[in-house]
């Protein structure tokens, strides 16, 4: 497995990557959190197409590994846990595609050069808001440096937030 954040990759979203994002988001890995593989496909396709979210599908060694995006988290009515944020701080989700891949680091190393294009970019602060009972994600999100900061409980389960700043991320770096 790469080790360096060098080996990432990141190329946006594409028609051609479609049957390849359906079939990770098909994974049973992937579908425990992320949903009905079509339903989350066509927020993918639409939120690329307007420009609602800033997607890629992520390479390792130019191997695809996955999928990653770029949100505002402060413009959805629909996350109350986001009112408070500056409407300059990005939100990032993520996933592994690859069951194979999953377990190695892949997520922490591809969130990190992620975030490295986040703050070369202007980003002062980055979150992230795994479910809290998804522990590989947390795992791997505090091996890229993110950081509690609260928990959001409501009828759709607790979702733990968490934040990376571009001064933890320089320190680490």
């Amino acid at each position: 497995m790469p080790t360096d954040r060098a080996d990432v990759s990141f190329e946006p979203v594409a028609e051609r990557h479609l049957p390849m994002l359906l079939a990770w988001l098909s994974e049973p890995h992937v579908r425990q959190w992320w949903g009905d593989p079509d339903v989350e496909l066509g927020l993918i396709r639409e939120g690329c197409s307007t420009g609602e979210v800033d997607g890629f599908v992520f390479h390792l060694a130019g191997e695809p590994a996955g999928y990653i995006q770029s949100w505002i988290p402060s413009q959805y009515d629909e996350e109350p846990w986001a009112k408070d944020l500056s409407s300059d701080t990005p939100g990032v989700d993520i996933f592994v595609g690859p069951p194979e891949m999953t377990g190695k680091g892949v997520a922490a190393l591809a969130l990190r050069a992620f975030a490295g294009r986040l703050f070369e970019k202007g980003a002062a602060r980055i979150v992230i808001d795994p479910d809290a009972g998804n522990r590989r994600a947390v795992r791997a999100y505090a091996k890229a440096g993110f950081v509690p900061f609260a928990e959001w409980i409501d009828e759709s389960g607790r979702t733990l937030l968490m934040e990376l700043t571009r001064t933890e991320f320089e320190r680490n770096s």
